[in-house]
């Protein structure tokens, strides 16, 4: 969306390692770019950089977020269907925005991360809490960003990977760029094939081979940016995916073949002019998703076909003061053999966003968000946010946050128009959330470059009308209903610990997180309000990583801990809480005077040999092995 744009004549001040590559070549800019987060005060965002995606160049972003968040995928099996949850909500709640374009799939209302590969973008970030006041509908539980931030003035990059790894892992990546003071281009092309015939465990004894798991998966990312004068910029990109999957059974179930053709095709094109006061922006995009399940028996295909435009405007009242006000609009028309007939529907939105920051120290913002939906209107979505650095010396910094949001979900076409079962009159869903933290910077020693970065953060939201798929009197099937209220609430920590000389470098990051979610209300006469946590919600999550490097050496490893889940309403069925250790190590040899390089890389996946589920009644895979060979030259 329009907050999301970032102009042309200081992309290069993004990241404060090419900022000055930037500058120096175009003397005459230096306007501040009015960046997602300043508007977004108050709020926890973690980001995953370039380094951190490093060892997922041929990956799916599911595998990046399990291994380097304390984020809890559902998941399937490996390459299946991988869900997020954030904050105790569902799947439906976390808005997936690619360059500011939200992505979720309009007939289901969620994202796949096993489809979205992680060399489809650059940098990552994530923003847990109720969003939508920023990002629109389905950021209730957060947000996932997916941006590829340019750095001017590189000159010629590029770089092949190939890997093979176990259970017929195959993968390869090819990428490749160029940019100078006036034009960047950037192009990543990634394959990846497993036949995922691993053994597992029977709950009754057993160890068979999994059968009907294989996948296939390709995409191909293309961004281009052209600076026009010291004012403007014109973007362009590409993001076409492709996967042909099997569907793994259940175990004990029966295998009926089902096998799921997933094909998805994004550009989008826009255009950004900055001056010392103002900031104009106006960008479009089209978007195709095309889904084919099919089984033995039965078979669905879908197509949806999605048009997005954006405008925004910001004015600069002085150094203290930025207003931004914009508007989008969505046109979905879809093909879905499971409503009887084409459907199409329009969608609007229109927004403000202010930032104030009176004292060097004291940072305020706030956003109004009111959206139309056909035949609904959801609830006005403010977000208030406050950020506040009350001390400060030569080695320690403090700062209180605070922010207090609305958010909303509209229905699904799915949940509204789908056969038998769909709801037309459905609400919205909405929901009311606050939180509250304290963050901590300490740099050490100048001379050992030693810094340690901590925040906790503290939350609570309150979900209305949650949409539950369950039969009405007299149905014979399920239909989608406004049955429950939810309240979440939890507590999130981060401490990462840097240190960096001239022959060797070593980071180390924990984070840990407690999410407490239950039902308020239900309408259902047969349901009990026992407080009980929500089902594939795990309490305790937590994440440590490792990374480190040592002349042409590197090393990492990464530990996840998810705690036991709930796999029914009621009852005492759970999935029993596990551990997975993954670990790498390579070296890199330099030539031609260090623009060649070419690095091994060896890793090893759940290295105790864990047995477990991530889902019920779905095999993960043992211990498993990755070697992968990279040459890069710049």
């Amino acid at each position: 969306m329009g907050l999301l744009l970032l102009p042309a004549a200081v992309l290069g001040q993004q990241a404060t390692t090419h900022a000055t590559d930037s500058v120096q070549a175009l003397p005459a800019v230096h306007i501040q770019v009015e960046r997602p987060n300043r508007f977004a005060t108050g709020t926890r965002i973690i980001t995953l950089d370039s380094a951190a995606l490093a060892p997922y160049r041929t990956g799916m972003l599911s595998e990046a977020l399990a291994a380097r968040t304390p984020l809890y995928l559902k998941n399937y099996g490996p390459g299946q269907l991988s869900t997020i949850t954030m904050r105790g909500t569902s799947a439906q709640h976390t808005a997936v925005l690619w360059n500011g374009f939200n992505i979720m799939l309009p007939t289901l209302g969620q994202n796949d991360f096993a489809l979205l590969p992680v060399s489809g973008a650059t940098q990552i970030d994530i923003q847990p809490g109720p969003t939508s006041g920023l990002y629109g509908s389905g950021a209730v539980g957060g947000s996932i960003l997916l941006s590829s931030p340019v750095r001017w003035g590189a000159g010629f990059t590029a770089a092949g990977q190939a890997d093979a790894g176990s259970f017929g892992l195959r993968a390869g990546n090819l990428e490749g760029g160029f940019s100078d003071e006036r034009v960047a281009v950037r192009t990543s092309a990634t394959y990846r094939h497993a036949t995922n015939d691993f053994p597992f465990d029977l709950p009754g004894g057993g160890r068979p081979r999994q059968t009907n798991a294989a996948f296939w998966q390709g995409s191909l990312a293309q961004d281009v940016t052209w600076r026009l004068g010291q004012q403007g910029q014109l973007q362009a990109a590409a993001w076409l995916t492709d996967s042909d999957r099997q569907i793994q059974p259940a175990i004990g179930t029966q295998n009926d073949h089902a096998r799921q053709r997933d094909q998805s095709r994004r550009l989008l094109l826009g255009y950004e002019r900055v001056t010392n006061r103002h900031e104009s922006a106006v960008r479009v995009a089209w978007f195709e998703d095309i889904l084919n399940y099919s089984t033995d028996a039965f078979r669905s295909d879908s197509r949806v076909r999605t048009t997005q435009a954006q405008a925004s405007h910001t004015l600069r009242f002085g150094p203290v003061t930025s207003l931004r006000v914009g508007a989008e609009a969505q046109h979905f028309a879809v093909q879905m053999s499971d409503y009887g007939r084409d459907l199409a529907e329009n969608r609007f939105a229109g927004y403000a966003l202010l930032r104030y920051d009176p004292w060097p120290t004291l940072h305020l913002s706030g956003t109004l968000r009111q959206a139309l939906l056909p035949g609904r209107r959801p609830p006005l979505t403010p977000v208030l946010g406050a950020e506040w650095q009350f001390r400060e010396s030569a080695t320690n910094k403090w700062l209180l946050k605070a922010s207090a949001a609305r958010g909303y979900r509209a229905p699904t076409l799915n949940e509204r128009y789908y056969q038998p079962g769909g709801d037309p009159n459905l609400l919205p869903e909405s929901s009311f959330g606050y939180e509250g933290g304290l963050r901590h910077e300490w740099t050490g020693l100048e001379q050992l470059s030693l810094t340690l970065h901590s925040e906790v953060t503290g939350y609570q939201q309150l979900v209305d009308n949650w949409v539950m798929w369950w039969p009405k009197p007299g149905q014979n099937f399920v239909s989608p209903r406004n049955l429950r209220q939810v309240r979440t609430y939890g507590l999130e920590a981060t401490s990462e610990l840097k240190w960096r000389t001239t022959a060797y470098s070593v980071s180390g990051r924990v984070a840990y997180g407690y999410t407490r979610a239950y039902k308020t209300r239900d309408e259902l006469t047969t349901a009990t309000l026992s407080g009980r946590q929500l089902v594939y919600t795990p309490q305790h999550t937590g994440a440590a990583t490792l990374d480190g490097t040592w002349n042409k050496w590197q090393a990492g490893s990464s530990f996840t801990l998810t705690g036991f889940r709930y796999v029914e309403d009621e009852g005492n069925n759970f999935l029993p809480s596990y551990g997975l250790l993954d670990a790498r190590l390579g070296y890199t040899w330099r030539m031609l005077r260090s623009s060649l390089a070419l690095t091994v890389l060896a890793q090893g996946r759940n290295l105790t040999n864990q047995s477990y589920q991530n889902y019920l009644y779905r095999a993960m895979p043992p211990r498993s092995a990755q070697l992968s060979v990279r040459v890069a030259w710049h």
